[in-house]
């Protein structure tokens, strides 16, 4: 039996049943929280998965009164609601952003690193498989070992020599740190699990772009990676695994006074 370690605070819960609607093992016709004594107990499961646990904390996060913890999480232990005014700031974040293609040559701290990290890991897959890693470069002198492993030492790379202009050697403009969401793709699902990649690197280049930081998106260094067994393991990469495109990001050299606005062509069907 997978143990989630449901458990309500019986104290602070109103038997609202609320963590009972939103369940999805519960939705798809599975019996996997129930009232009991007008509180809220989690039957006992063969496994996690499809009528069972799903381990997406939807019970946690849903709880008016903060009085369930699951998954070894509680109220207390888990990101507030956003402030409302995150309507306002996230439009204008998404029309401020650019492509950078100017770094600086330092290393973003590892605090800020993290706290990106931590926040991409909530980022949606299908029936919550969880399966999505990451790989972060987290330094330039780790960076410099990745270009080597590519490129070999004997070739002067823009990223190492501030007097070089040449910026094709691995399109990724002088970025001090690398970022890359990867997963095992199978036959049944691979349209799923490539989406899945690819949801997570805009979910990190949003992210970084939140921090201040400078991001560049590039399927072409992504193809260059992945055909190099030696970069893989440097990068922690199993053979099985793919990934389509990978971000640069660091700190940017020109910061931009404004965002700008597109024209899309947008059906709109009422």
């Amino acid at each position: 039996m997978q143990n989630a370690g449901f458990k309500v605070d019986t104290e602070k819960c109103t038997g609202c049943g609320l963590c009972l609607d939103v369940c999805p093992g519960n939705m798809v016709g599975g019996k996997v929280l129930r009232l009991e004594g007008g509180h809220p107990v989690m039957v006992d499961q063969t496994k996690f998965g499809w009528q069972g646990c799903w381990r997406c904390q939807h019970c946690l996060a849903i709880c008016p009164v903060g009085a369930v913890s699951v998954l070894g999480e509680s109220a207390e232990s888990v990101s507030p609601a956003p402030d409302k005014s995150i309507s306002e700031e996230l439009p204008k974040l998404v029309k401020y952003r650019r492509t950078c293609r100017d770094f600086k040559k330092e290393d973003v701290d590892g605090k800020t690193i993290n706290a990106i990290l931590d926040a991409v890991a909530a980022v949606p897959t299908g029936g919550n498989n969880q399966r999505l890693e990451f790989t972060a470069v987290c330094s330039r002198d780790a960076m410099r070992k990745i270009y080597e492993a590519e490129f070999g030492k004997s070739r002067q790379m823009s990223l190492f020599d501030d007097s070089s202009d040449d910026l094709s050697a691995l399109r990724l403009y002088d970025a001090p740190h690398l970022f890359i969401a990867h997963k095992a793709v199978g036959d049944r699902f691979k349209d799923g699990d490539l989406v899945e990649i690819n949801m997570a690197t805009a979910y990190f280049e949003l992210l970084a772009n939140s921090f201040g930081l400078g991001t560049v998106v590039s399927t072409y260094s992504a193809e260059l990676l992945s055909k190099n067994k030696e970069v893989m393991e440097l990068l922690h990469i199993p053979e099985d695994h793919r990934f389509m495109t990978v971000v640069g990001f660091g700190h940017p050299e020109y910061k931009y006074a404004r965002g700008i606005s597109k024209k899309r062509k947008t059906y709109k069907i009422y």
